[in-house]
């Protein structure tokens, strides 16, 4: 189930901010190591890491909070929750960030970001009907099985049913 609107745009802006800072951290701890002296490497990476992740949590915080905004925005207006929302969303954002550059800029990076999130809403849709198809195909095992176990214990219980007739009855007479 997914959270309500308002709600899920500070979700993804703090978890925007998150992925920023744990890749920024990634990235500036490998950087600050290769790049710096014997004696200084550590110091360098956690140098770098203080300068530079915070930074770049609060660039992934922008793009999570406009792109959430517009996604919410264009369901409220659509009335609909479909792949056309995201795709649209992630070209708005896209545009939006690179407004400050000219119309060209803008043009190409609200295309970029349109086709990026059209590639990630495409493979998500991909994945989640394959594993739905396996899950069906799983499920179907299973009442299968389940119905062949209640069968059978069906068929125990009218075999020992029989039996005590037989049984009990031959006794009244």
């Amino acid at each position: 189930m997914e959270t309500p609107c308002p709600e899920r745009v500070w979700a993804d802006t703090g978890i925007a901010f998150s992925m920023g800072c744990i890749g920024s951290t990634i990235a500036n701890m490998v950087s600050g190591y290769r790049n710096a002296s014997r004696g200084e490497r550590i110091i360098n990476s956690f140098t770098l890491v203080r300068r530079y992740a915070p930074r770049l949590g609060g660039n992934f915080a922008i793009w999570g909070t406009l792109f959430s905004g517009f996604d919410c925005s264009l369901a409220y207006i659509r009335k609909k929750e479909d792949y056309i929302n995201p795709i649209a969303a992630g070209a708005l954002t896209g545009g939006v960030l690179a407004a400050r550059n000219g119309w060209k800029a803008m043009a190409t990076n609200a295309a970029m970001g349109g086709i990026f999130i059209g590639i990630i809403e495409s493979v998500q849709h991909v994945v989640e009907k394959h594993f739905s198809q396996k899950k069906f195909e799983e499920m179907q095992a299973q009442t299968s099985a389940l119905i062949e176990q209640q069968k059978q214990e069906l068929e125990q219980m009218q075999r020992n049913n029989n039996n005590n007739k037989t049984k009990y009855g031959d006794e009244m007479h």
